[in-house]
């Protein structure tokens, strides 16, 4: 008993450590990328109203996302302060982890197991509306970008389109070996949103105000608008959108992404990564800094 307890401090001392060690690289591997690869002092604000136009549209998104995560859970007699309670919950928690996790894990309560199913299932639900949103936009984009010379990645992107939207329409089942977890038998019998279309509209909408934000950060930076550009920012979302999270969801990776698809159609590298940061910081940070405030309102309330 004594040596599994020995061997149990020892994996999580040792998890520990590779975690700092692996933050200690992230670290390393940003400041080589950020200082020496981009020169952040040629970038100027040319244009005060784009940028003040994208930060009103961060207000928009987060209603979008109320929205969806409401008409998700509409079947269930859920009163409006525990929904209100667990949607800021998982924004504060999208700060740290996917936003799946967020959707999911970030929203349950301790006491409330078969509401925390409630959340599960939404979080599926708004989660593959958004996934299948971005990838149909990602495939448009890549087929009017490369034709047919890169048509696996257009395939690819479909593909992904018709598997998202399979599981969003149609009941899952799931193999009989997965039935023995009690997890896989309650989401199989969570009852189903007669507000599918409705909630994938609002995916729809939300992309586009995203897509919205990102190019009047561009145009702020000086950068001029071009038709290519719309579809150079449908792949890139879509390649955002596949690559896995490492820390704080997927800052500095995402970022990377976009100068790396935009640069190979010769835009500027610092405006792109300074746009792809704001347009994350008004739509993750701003939200985190207005949940943690409405929340600690709250608890004082409750507690006080």
């Amino acid at each position: 008993m004594q040596t599994n307890s020995k061997a149990t401090q020892f994996n999580a001392t040792l998890e520990v450590f590779i975690r700092f060690l692996l933050l200690a690289c992230f670290v390393v591997i940003c400041h080589q990328l950020l200082f020496k690869w981009l020169s952040f002092e040629v970038v100027r604000v040319t244009n005060t109203l784009f940028l003040w136009g994208a930060l009103g549209l961060a207000p928009m998104n987060l209603w979008l996302e109320w929205k969806r995560f409401q008409w998700s859970i509409a079947q269930h007699a859920i009163t409006i302060r525990e929904q209100r309670i667990a949607f800021l919950q998982g924004v504060v928690v999208s700060f740290f982890t996917p936003a799946f996790i967020a959707t999911t894990i970030g929203r349950m309560s301790i006491n409330r197991r078969m509401q925390d199913m409630h959340w599960i299932g939404s979080g599926v639900l708004t989660g593959l509306a958004q996934f299948s949103v971005t990838m149909l936009f990602a495939a448009v984009g890549s087929c009017y970008l490369f034709q047919m010379s890169r048509l696996y990645m257009t395939l690819s992107f479909t593909g992904a389109v018709l598997l998202s939207l399979s599981a969003y329409y149609f009941t899952l089942r799931y193999p009989k070996a997965w039935m023995r977890w009690k997890f896989i038998r309650t989401l199989q019998e969570l009852p189903r949103t007669p507000l599918k279309h409705q909630i994938l509209m609002l995916s729809a909408i939300r992309y586009l105000v995203f897509s919205a934000q990102f190019h009047l950060i561009l145009l702020s930076f000086g950068v001029p608008f071009e038709l290519k550009q719309l579809f150079i920012l449908m792949l890139s979302f879509g390649l955002i959108t596949w690559s896995p999270s490492i820390l704080f969801g997927k800052i500095v990776l995402r970022e990377l992404i976009a100068v790396a698809v935009f640069s190979w159609f010769a835009f500027p590298k610092e405006e792109v990564m300074l746009t792809a940061f704001f347009t994350w910081a008004f739509n993750v940070v701003l939200p985190v800094l207005f949940a943690i405030i409405r929340l600690s309102s709250t608890w004082k309330s409750r507690f006080f």
